[in-house]
Order: structure tokens, then C-alpha cells, then sequence
């Protein structure tokens, strides 16, 4: 299945490049910087134990309603508009820091929007492309389905890899990443047997 969102380094292109490099035995699957998380909803559940991570909190509280609250989150999409003016205005609440400030539901409505209506999702500028949110919603719906026993973490890359670090555990990493030091020397450090890196994001 697709992901239920568009995301700036989204893995789309490369989910099933990556999938090929999955080794044949894991107990946990982990996704470093989950993102859009292409390669999570393309992989086929199974009796692994999965955890979607990424460091950005208005990205995993929208996970989280999207697995949670579903039904609240359409309600609050159903009536949006594809408005450069909405679109500012959440732009700027987003610079602000402030999107925080709402309950859960409203927040990931707006952040959700935020990125729908913008240009390469990059949450800066308008795309001005016809867009509609109801469409949207039978993939909410599957991405609600697949995201039931998936954890939802908001973790700092070191602590997410010390507290899931086993020999059976299975970790998604991006290669341009993988390339700063001190992600390296954490690497170092663990028992993990492997962990797939890509070349492209």
C-alpha cells in the first residue's frame, strides 16, 4: 500500500530497492527517520515488531491520530479549503512553533493540510494545485488499519537506537545521514546485526 501523506526525502522511489536489501532474519524492525514512511506501509506486516520514529512531533502526532482518531481527523479535514490564504495561515503558525498549542486532532488536521497544500511538501510555499481532502480519506482509513501495532516513537536518533539496539533488531537508516559522524560512531557501538542504508533520499 502507498502512505495516506508526501513527505520532503520521502523513500517512495526507493521502497522496493530497499525491501530487496532486507535480510532474511529480524525480530524488530525499526525506521530511524520514518517520515512518510513509504517503505513501512509498502512492507507486508508480519510478526515482526515494528516502530516508526521520526524527531519532528507534529509528524507523530499526526501518526498517532491517523492511527488513533481517525474518524476526528476526517471530520476536521472534510471542510478544509485548498486557500492560499488557509495556507499562509498555517505556514505561518508552523514557523511560529505554535501548532503545538492545539489539542491533538486540530493540530494534526492542520499540520496534515499544511503539508497537502504545499509545494513539494515543503511546507514553505503554496503549491496552487487542485487538491481535494476526500480524497484523501480511504487512505487515512488503510493507513489507520497498518499503523495498529506499529510503535509510534519521537525520539532523538541516539536515544532510539540505544533503546531498541538488540542483535535481531533491524534498523533503516538513509546513507546521506549515515554519513555524519556522530550517527556513524553511534552506529559503532551497537549490537544491531545489520541495518539497510540507500544511496538516494
Amino acid at each position: 500500500m502507498d502512505s495516506f501523506m508526501s513527505w520532503v526525502g520521502g523513500k517512495k522511489a526507493l521502497r522496493d530497492a530497499i525491501i530487496d536489501r532486507f535480510p532474511l532474519y529480524y525480530e524488530r524492525y525499526i525506521e530511524v527517520f520514518g517520515g512518510a514512511g513509504w517503505v513501512l506501509f509498502r512492507k507486508p506486516p508480519g510478526l515482526d515488531f515494528e516502530v516508526w520514529n521520526d524527531r519532528n512531533s507534529n509528524l507523530t502526532n499526526l501518526y498517532r491520530c491517523v492511527r488513533e482518531q481517525s474518524e476526528a481527523l476526517k471530520e476536521k479535514l472534510r471542510y478544509c479549503l485548498n486557500a492560499r490564504e488557509d495556507f499562509n495561515i498555517l505556514a505561518e503558525l508552523h514557523r511560529n512553533q505554535s501548532l503545538s498549542l492545539f489539542p491533538d486532532v486540530e493540530r494534526a488536521a492542520k499540520f496534515y493540510q499544511l503539508i497537502r497544500l504545499s509545494y513539494a511538501s515543503g511546507l514553505d510555499s503554496f503549491a496552487a494545485q487542485p487538491h481535494s481532502f476526500w480524497n484523501d480519506f480511504p487512505q487515512i482509513d488503510f493507513a489507520s488499519c497498518r499503523l495498529q501495532k506499529v510503535v509510534i516513537e519521537n525520539k532523538d536518533f541516539e536515544k532510539l537506537l540505544a533503546h531498541y539496539d538488540r542483535e535481531s533488531s533491524f534498523f533503516i537508516v538513509i546513507r546521506r545521514i549515515l554519513q555524519r559522524k556522530v550517527i556513524t560512531k553511534t552506529l559503532d557501538l551497537l549490537q544491531m546485526t545489520t541495518f539497510v542504508c540507500v544511496t538516494h533520499c
